[in-house]
C-alpha cells in the first residue's frame, strides 16, 4: 500500500473514531437534556409552569445520581396540583391487611396526601382513654380490635411518602335510633345526654339527611371533652394534620337546650341586637379558632383543616340547597378570615353545568370560594360520584385555575365502586387530554 493510501486510510479511521465518540456523548446527552440537539420529526410536549412543592414531595437527587438512568415514573412537577388527596372512611378500616393495601394503592394512584377517618359517631379508631373503640371494628362498642389504625397508617404513610391527616368528625355523636350501649369508656350519649343538640320544641334534633344524633358544639362541656379528646390524640399520635369534619349545627332553628338558651339570654343583655343565628355562628368559629390554638401548642407545625359546606350562600338564586352560613350556622369564611383553620376543603360535590352557571355549578362554587386563598390553604373537595373521569379532570382544572393548592376526592371507597382504580393518575398529570364539562349529571349523596 502506498504512503499516500495508508494516510487515507489513517485519516478514515480517525474520523469514524470521532463520529462514534460523538454519537455516543450525544445519547448520553439525550437522557438528560430536556431538549435534543438535533430536531427531530416528533414535537415537543408542551412547556407547563411547574407547581410549587409540597412538604411531602421526595428528597432532590445528589450529585452522584445527577447522571443515573431516569425513572419513568413522573417527577413531582408533572402534577397539576401540588396538594392530592383521598378521603379513607371508617367504613373502609376492616382489617391491618387491607388499610396498607388502600395506602399503597394510593400512593400509586398519585395522591400525596391521605385523610383517614378516626372518630366518626364520638368513637375512636386509635388509642383512646377518653372514648370507646368504634363498633364496627369488632362488633362490640369499646372492644380492643387487636389493631391500631391510626398507628399503622403512620408507619405505612411515612414509608409511602405520604401525608396523613387525623379525619374527625365533631359534632355527629351517633347514627340511628337505637342508643349505643355500655362501654369503657362510656359514650358521651349515656354519660352526657344534655350535650345533644334539640330543637326549639326541646326534642333531640337529629340531621334529616345523615341520620346523625348531633352533640351542641357550642356547648362548653361538649368543647371541653372534645378538646381533651383532641389533645390526647395529638400527643399520641404524630399526625400531619388535623381534620375537622361536621363541624356545625344539624339544621336552623337547634340548638335550644337549657345551657344554650340561658348563655345565649346572658349574651343578648349585654348585646340587645345580637340575634341568636349570629350568636350561634361566633361561638362555632371560637370553637374551631380553639381547637386550632390547642392543636398548634401540642404540634407546632401541624397543618388544622377543615371540610366545609360548598355553598356558603344561596346568593345565584339557585334554591333547594342547603347554605352553610344559614342552615348550618358555618361561617366558614370567617374561619379563613381569622385564621381559624390552615385549610379550608369545601365540598363541591356537584359538577360543572353547561352553559356555566346552572343550579350548583361546580365552577361559579370554586369561584365564589377562591378570594380565601390568599388567607388559607384552599382546597377543592370533589365528590366521585359527580361524573365519569372526564368531568373530575375538568373539576381538577376548574379548581386549579382558580388558584386552589390542590383537591381532595370523596371518598376511597367510591373511586373502588366507580372502577377508577387505575385511571385516577392521568388525571393530576399535566399531559392528561383536555376534557368537555358536558356530561350527564349523576346524583351525589353524602355518605360520610
Amino acid at each position: 500500500m502506498s504512503l499516500r493510501s495508508t494516510e487515507r486510510v489513517g485519516r478514515w479511521r480517525w474520523a469514524v473514531a470521532c463520529l462514534l465518540w460523538a454519537g455516543c456523548a450525544g445519547c448520553a446527552a439525550d437522557r438528560v437534556a430536556p431538549v435534543p440537539v438535533v430536531p427531530v420529526p416528533i414535537a415537543p410536549a408542551p412547556v407547563v409552569p411547574a407547581p410549587e412543592p409540597v412538604p411531602v414531595a421526595p428528597a432532590p437527587p445528589s450529585e452522584d445520581a445527577a447522571t443515573a438512568q431516569v425513572s419513568e415514573e413522573p417527577a413531582e412537577e408533572s402534577f397539576v396540583l401540588p396538594a392530592r388527596g383521598v378521603w379513607v372512611a371508617r367504613w373502609d378500616l376492616r382489617s391491618a391487611d387491607e388499610l396498607v393495601r388502600i395506602l399503597e394503592a394510593a400512593a400509586a394512584e398519585g395522591f400525596n396526601q391521605i385523610y383517614l377517618q378516626v372518630r366518626g359517631e364520638a368513637d375512636a379508631y386509635y388509642r383512646s382513654t377518653l372514648e370507646p373503640w368504634a363498633q364496627p371494628l369488632t362488633g362490640v362498642l369499646g372492644k380492643d380490635p387487636g389493631w391500631d389504625p391510626l398507628e399503622l397508617a403512620l408507619q405505612h404513610a411515612r414509608r409511602l411518602n405520604l401525608e396523613l391527616h387525623a379525619w374527625v368528625n365533631v359534632a355527629s355523636a351517633w347514627k340511628g335510633a337505637i342508643p349505643p350501649d355500655r362501654s369503657q369508656p362510656r359514650h358521651i350519649l349515656l354519660s352526657h345526654p344534655e350535650w345533644r343538640v334539640v330543637d326549639a320544641r326541646g326534642r333531640t334534633s337529629s340531621d334529616s339527611q345523615s341520620g346523625y344524633v348531633f352533640a351542641n358544639p357550642g356547648h362548653p362541656g361538649f368543647q371541653e371533652h372534645l378538646l381533651r379528646v383532641l389533645r390526647e390524640l395529638l400527643e399520641r399520635y404524630p399526625v400531619d394534620g388535623l381534620h375537622l369534619d361536621y363541624c356545625r349545627f344539624p339544621a336552623p332553628d337547634t340548638s335550644f337546650d337549657r345551657e344554650s338558651n340561658r348563655r345565649y339570654a346572658a349574651a343578648k343583655r349585654a348585646d340587645p341586637a345580637l340575634e341568636r343565628a349570629a350568636w350561634q355562628r361566633q361561638e362555632l368559629t371560637g370553637f374551631v379558632a380553639r381547637i386550632r390554638e390547642m392543636a398548634r401548642e401540642v404540634r407546632p407545625g401541624l397543618a388544622v383543616s377543615a371540610a366545609v359546606t360548598g355553598i356558603y350562600r344561596d346568593r345565584f338564586g339557585w334554591g333547594n340547597v342547603a347554605q352553610g352560613l344559614t342552615d348550618f350556622f358555618q361561617d366558614s369564611f370567617a374561619w379563613a378570615e381569622r385564621g381559624a383553620v390552615d385549610a379550608l376543603i369545601p365540598m363541591i360535590y356537584w359538577p360543572p353545568t353547561e352553559p356555566p352557571g346552572g343550579w350548583a355549578d361546580f365552577a361559579t362554587l370554586v369561584e365564589e370560594f377562591a378570594p380565601l386563598a390568599g388567607k388559607v390553604r384552599l382546597l377543592a373537595g370533589i365528590n366521585v360520584a359527580s361524573g365519569p373521569p372526564a368531568v373530575l379532570r375538568r373539576e381538577i382544572e376548574l379548581a386549579r385555575q382558580a388558584g386552589y393548592a390542590g383537591v381532595v376526592l370523596f371518598s376511597w371507597r367510591g373511586l373502588v365502586e366507580r372502577n377508577l382504580l387505575g385511571r385516577i393518575r392521568e388525571l393530576f398529570l399535566n399531559a392528561a387530554p383536555a376534557v368537555s364539562a358536558a356530561e350527564p349529571r349523576q346524583p351525589v349523596p353524602d355518605q360520610r
